[in-house]
């Protein structure tokens, strides 16, 4: 994608000094201009820039091609107020100037981080904390991965990027983990089903296997999913367009209520819940109802009992790919190596969506696995006062 200019007269420095501290507004407050001129290379970058030009006028009440502190303070309500990510990276754009030669995207990520403080949910961020301690960005993870891999030889042009995450629309929201790994590997092949359980199963794990480059390399990314809304309950998402809340991942949610309702599993006064589910042909959630009550023991001592769950369904996935890649004896006829990285992917209505690394490692043929997690991610995170037993963490393949 061409590279799109916005010429500004904001320097880089006053820009980093507005976006790092925009919510404590200082007295005197630098005017914003608009910008002069704008080179339009394509049109998608037509139309985005307009965008932009329409959100300044918008925001520059009096017209005179300058926003004072009053203005200003109408931008930051409005970043406080919104949810939208588009509306956030067209504001933080029109706003905040400096010159930009980059894609979309990364001023996409550029925005979301410098300004995530101005509108994030603090509950939400404070539940993140205690039981996903370690999360990151999905542009981060994005960014790790292919750093470390990199040195590997792993490029777009020789890598066949899987991916076994749930079917929820949630996870395929531009910008976030599954597009932006997309985007970078340029393709990618779908192993995951309900839950990220990986419903291909072992034919369609060797589908993924038999497309890739002579020669190349694999890349298979693994989770279940969990939202957290914005009082901070784990298992819960308001999603975009809809006002009630709803259950994130509704499939783990809906397998443990299914427990709960046949007394495979203790009582548990959950506030968000499906509604039953009457349907007789759901094959891929009576697969997770099966899988997950074996791993139900302990829960009562763990510290919230979905993020319990959302552990164990990582276990289950881990455990899938895993007999995935040990029963398919011509990995190393097709691939020279695969690389398999593993997490929870946090699901937030503001302040972008996160990934919980639990794993990374890669294998190449006739060598034992390479750990490469603390390469990438630095130390590992303690989840035992999360899980509440080393016997329910071995059952998540966590020790």
């Amino acid at each position: 994608m061409a590279a799109r200019r916005i010429c500004v007269v904001a320097t880089a420095a006053s820009m980093q000094t507005l976006c790092s501290g925009f919510l404590q507004m200082p007295l005197a407050i630098p005017l914003m201009h608009k910008p002069k001129t704008v080179t339009y290379s394509s049109t998608k970058g037509s139309n985005f820039d307009r965008e932009v030009d329409e959100l300044f006028d918008k925001f520059d009440t009096d017209g005179n091609g300058q926003i004072d502190r009053d203005e200003f303070s109408a931008v930051v309500k409005k970043m406080k107020g919104s949810s939208r990510r588009r509306e956030i990276l067209s504001i933080a754009t029109a706003t905040f100037g400096s010159i930009f030669v980059a894609s979309e995207s990364n001023i996409f990520q550029f925005a979301q981080k410098q300004l995530r403080s101005g509108y994030l949910e603090e509950a939400a961020e404070a539940a993140q904390k205690e039981f996903f301690p370690t999360a990151i960005l999905s542009s981060d993870l994005d960014k790790a991965v292919a750093k470390v891999l990199k040195p590997r030889g792993f490029t777009p042009e020789n890598t066949l990027f899987g991916h076994s995450v749930c079917a929820d629309e949630i996870n395929n929201r531009k910008e976030q983990l599954i597009p932006l790994m997309l985007n970078r590997w340029q393709e990618g092949f779908a192993l995951g089903g309900l839950g990220g359980l990986p419903s291909a199963g072992k034919s369609g794990f060797g589908a993924y296997l038999h497309h890739v480059p002579d020669q190349g390399k694999l890349l298979v990314i693994f989770a279940p999913h969990v939202g957290i809304d914005e009082v901070g309950r784990i298992g819960a998402l308001r999603r975009d367009g809809q006002e009630k809340v709803s259950s994130a991942c509704g499939a783990a949610v809906g397998a443990y209520k299914a427990l709960q309702k046949a007394k495979k599993a203790a009582p548990d006064p959950l506030q968000v819940l499906e509604a039953d589910n009457q349907r007789e042909y759901d094959p891929q959630l009576k697969g997770i109802v099966t899988r997950l009550g074996p791993r139900l023991d302990d829960i009562d001592q763990s510290a919230d009992s979905i993020a319990f769950v959302t552990y164990q369904m990582y276990g289950i996935i881990r455990e899938l790919i895993a007999g995935c890649i040990e029963e398919t004896p011509d990995l190393f006829d097709f691939a020279t190596e695969i690389a398999v990285v593993g997490g929870i992917m946090i699901n937030r209505r503001k302040g972008g969506d996160f990934f919980q690394p639990l794993t990374f490692e890669t294998t190449r043929k006739g060598e034992a696995p390479t750990d490469l997690f603390e390469e990438a991610f630095g130390d590992r995170p303690n989840l035992l006062p999360i899980i509440g037993s080393e016997s329910a963490m071995t059952r998540a393949s966590l020790l």
